[in-house]
């Protein structure tokens, strides 16, 4: 039986490693007895696989990992059961059976969302919102692995939303991830300085969620 598990991190974990909460996420399976199905061979692992990245020093409201199970359980007690032995901070939300032959998720997930909290007039971020839409492009020094290279974000920002948080806005911004264009928090950080956001103005970036986008709509993996 395979899973599809969406999971939240809070702030207090945001400089876990991916591969810091891969561990967590196996510890966890084995404290809670969960019957995971391992690999074969001389070194079996779980057979856990971790969707996109968080960045460390971001925190995330909708990530996802897949789970193949030796044998099949109540999934509200695998969610349940996960969520007593996971440390402060990162919670199992929602857990779905997929198929067998759905694609992974690093191959399905193409799109997410960040929302950064900026401390700054409403209308000086509405204007700077517009700036970007209007834009025919948006270059940025690329912070993947072409270090150094112009990369125009125009063509992977797909939508912008200002809602007021407290005593200041979350602006988020959806962006495509992996091909054909990767699209990252820190590049949209860049993004924002140039538009005039000063960066004392940002008091904090997280991801809002992971999707699939197909025809412009927006699909939650769980979906998949």
């Amino acid at each position: 039986m395979r899973i599809r598990a969406e999971y939240s991190i809070g702030p207090e974990l945001r400089f876990l490693s991916n591969l810091d909460t891969m561990h967590m996420m196996e510890r966890a399976l084995r404290r809670a007895k969960i019957p995971f199905a391992l690999t074969e061979g001389f070194n079996p692992h779980i057979r856990l696989s971790m969707g996109t990245v968080l960045p460390v020093g971001l925190w995330g409201k909708k990530e996802y990992f897949d789970l193949e199970l030796a044998q099949a359980m109540p999934l509200d007690e695998l969610r349940d059961k996960l969520n007593q032995v996971l440390p402060a901070g990162a919670r199992i939300e929602q857990v779905r059976p997929i198929d067998d032959n759905a694609p992974s998720l690093m191959k399905a997930v193409n799109c997410a969302a960040y929302g950064f909290l900026i401390r700054m007039p409403e209308e000086d971020i509405s204007n700077i919102c517009q700036n970007i839409l209007k834009s025919d492009s948006l270059p940025v020094r690329s912070r993947g692995k072409k270090k150094g290279v112009d990369k125009d974000l125009r063509r992977g920002i797909y939508k912008l939303d200002l809602q007021p948080s407290d005593e200041c806005f979350c602006l988020m911004i959806w962006v495509g991830t992996g091909e054909p264009l990767n699209i990252r928090y820190d590049e949209l950080l860049d993004l924002l300085q140039q538009q005039g956001v000063p960066s004392e103005a940002i008091l904090d970036v997280f991801r809002e969620g992971n999707y699939i986008r197909v025809n412009e709509r927006l699909y939650s993996p769980l979906e998949g």
